[in-house]
């Protein structure tokens, strides 16, 4: 990394590291601040939560999307300092505060040689997710990530999210790795709600009420090794307390059409967004994209 770049990550990792260290109620004032700042002084992506709002709930009034747009920020700000919490404590305290329910689902499928694959989407705390599978389940874990354009930031959550022996692979190169993996058993965590890149490899499905396109990887990957794959739904049960739900997609990818597999995730991802609509990332755009043109 740069000179600066290491310099940045010095002072991010401090600051996680010391708020992560507050007792909760201080840690909560900071997140009220945090979500004035974010809401009502920078108005951080406002008119793009309130445009994917209107989208996704057209039948709601003003009101109740505002609700929902206020629940949302209030939620984020709580994640961010959620991070920090990890940052500066170990995975027995997140623990306590995220349960993963069902997970025969996971120990059935390793015990007879299937790895799994887990289909989430950005609904917090994904981050505590990611650590709580990884010790409560026994075959290894591979995570894909999109890198992030800050090189600080791609550093220090790379740090966090690896520090219990999870792979990390970048997006680019999860197809070979995938690939050395056919042997041993193992679980691959997808954000599978990531806009795709290459839209020639996308799969569109229907999502909030518009056509929406898919990152391919989670077909594809599917049906490579055969794996069970599960989405995984994340509720919050009280301030920063989680517990989360895996929903068997399928057994046999292979006995799927083509798309099949990417319609069953959007529709499980929409059916827990509408009964947790405040718990999406809806700063995240999933519409850049218009579907092609049907000739």
């Amino acid at each position: 990394m740069r000179l600066q770049d290491r310099v940045l990550y010095a002072l991010m990792d401090r600051i996680f590291t010391g708020f992560g260290r507050l007792a909760w109620w201080r840690l909560d004032i900071i997140s009220g601040v945090t979500y004035r700042l974010l809401y009502y002084v920078w108005g951080y992506r406002r008119e793009l939560v309130r445009q994917h709002l209107r989208q996704a709930f057209p039948d709601k009034p003003e009101p109740h999307l505002t609700q929902i747009e206020k629940d949302f920020y209030q939620l984020f700000a709580d994640w961010m300092m959620e991070v920090c919490f990890m940052k500066a404590r170990d995975w027995e305290a997140v623990r306590e505060r995220f349960e993963i329910k069902n997970l025969n689902l996971f120990h059935e499928a390793h015990q007879r040689g299937q790895s799994v694959i887990v289909a989430m989407g950005h609904q917090f705390n994904w981050e505590w997710g990611g650590w709580v599978v990884r010790k409560d389940t026994r075959a290894p874990i591979l995570c894909v990530y999109l890198p992030l354009g800050a090189k600080a930031a791609d550093r220090l959550f790379l740090e966090l999210r690896g520090r219990y022996g999870s792979e990390m692979l970048p997006l680019g190169k999860m197809g070979a790795r995938l690939a050395r993996m056919r042997s041993q058993t193992h679980t691959l965590i997808l954000m599978a709600d990531q806009s795709p890149s290459d839209l020639r490899r996308a799969y569109w499905a229907p999502f909030l009420h518009r056509s929406t396109a898919w990152h391919g990887g989670l077909e594809r990957s599917a049906k490579l090794l055969g794996y069970r794959v599960l989405f995984v739904e994340i509720v919050p049960v009280g301030r920063h307390r989680y517990e989360a739900y895996p929903h068997l997609l399928t057994d046999d990818p292979h006995s799927l059409p083509d798309g099949k597999l990417t319609e069953l995730y959007a529709q499980a991802l929409e059916c827990s967004i509408r009964r947790h609509p405040h718990n999406w990332l809806w700063t995240h755009n999933r519409w850049k994209h218009s579907p092609p043109p049907i000739v």
